[in-house]
């Protein structure tokens, strides 16, 4: 979680203290961390360029990057992924190292303790040294510190720089890389050019409910309605209107399906999954087989993932009835006008 998304900090900082949530804490503590690590990434940066020069080979492991608009599920896929398969992915601490994330994974990562898995998470971030970061440090490296800016293309130089990192990142972890990063869904045909063996994996759920979290996320996480907070999302203008921040949130959903939907067509379907979150709590394991074969080539055992189910609770009304309806009204009148 990065403070700079934030318009008002110091208040987010007394809810999350606030919030008895564990998850919470555990982010306080990695930002006082992170504060605490900057003398060693500095010092870790010619250990980096030298971890680079000496990577000239393409790695033969696939990426596997995860799409989808904020509160979509895109986080518990994370988490569960990352669980299951025989992957690597940036984790809390290896994040830490803005300058020199392969320099810690080469020297840090093997002395990093488990964490047992609870698929808890505060808005899109996890607990535990080792759990799954989305790792904007890295991605703004070639895509930019604006996490709403639509990407069709970048200069041949950082798609070279991009590649260059997650090849070296493979073969230093001897394994695929795995990440989800909300942003990555705007630019998913560019990415699909910089990554020769790359599979995509969408999760999407009903935009009713993706809305009605979107909702509950301003005001937990910004403390106002009218505050905007996740994937392509606005700040709310002055109205009479008391509800017209509702229909903004619903633009947001549908502007970030919509992007997806028009990314989807200009990728080769053997490169790309597509799943509900709805299917995916019901039944992972399925999901994990798919992604499994399709980007490892590999079966994984069954008798490992019998017991694997989410709950599926949140989707149901948690806003007034005036809210719930006009969410409802909404996305009629989106989704009538246009087609995704």
């Amino acid at each position: 979680m990065s403070y700079s998304n934030f318009k008002d900090p110091f208040g987010l900082f007394k809810r999350m203290l606030l919030s008895r949530n564990t998850t919470a804490y555990f982010i306080l503590f990695r930002e006082l961390l992170s504060k605490i690590l900057v003398p060693v990434d500095f010092l870790l940066q010619g250990f980096e360029k030298r971890i680079l020069k000496k990577s000239r080979i393409d790695s033969d492991q696939p990426v596997i990057l995860i799409l989808g608009g904020s509160r979509s599920g895109t986080t518990l896929l994370y988490q569960t992924l990352a669980q299951y398969l025989p992957v690597s992915y940036m984790n809390n601490f290896i994040a830490l190292f803005h300058r020199s994330p392969l320099a810690a994974l080469k020297l840090f990562n093997r002395f990093i303790p488990n964490s047992k898995r609870n698929y808890e998470s505060y808005y899109g971030s996890v607990a535990g040294l080792d759990g799954p970061n989305d790792a904007f440090s890295i991605w703004n490296r070639w895509l930019g510190d604006d996490r709403n800016h639509i990407i069709k293309d970048i200069s041949e130089q950082k798609k070279s720089e991009m590649k260059s990192f997650f090849n070296t990142w493979m073969q230093v972890s001897k394994r695929p890389f795995l990440n989800k990063n909300n942003r990555n869904s705007l630019c998913a045909p560019m990415l699909d050019s910089v990554f020769e063996n790359v599979v995509f994996i969408e999760i999407y759920r009903e935009p009713i409910f993706v809305a009605q979290s979107l909702i509950l996320s301003r005001r937990s996480v910004q403390g106002s309605d009218k505050i905007g907070w996740g994937l392509l999302s606005e700040d709310s203008k002055e109205s009479k209107d008391p509800l017209s921040y509702i229909d903004d949130i619903c633009n947001q959903v549908y502007q970030v399906n919509c992007i997806l939907a028009e990314g989807r067509k200009t990728i080769d379907t053997k490169k790309y999954i597509r799943v509900s979150y709805e299917d995916f709590c019901e039944n992972p394991a399925d999901l994990i087989q798919k992604v499994s074969l399709k980007a490892l080539d590999h079966k994984i055992d069954f008798t490992n993932l019998a017991h694997l189910q989410f709950s599926i609770a949140a989707n149901k009304q948690r806003l007034s009835d005036d809210e719930f309806n006009r969410i409802r009204l909404c996305f009629t009148k989106l989704y009538t006008d246009h087609k995704v």
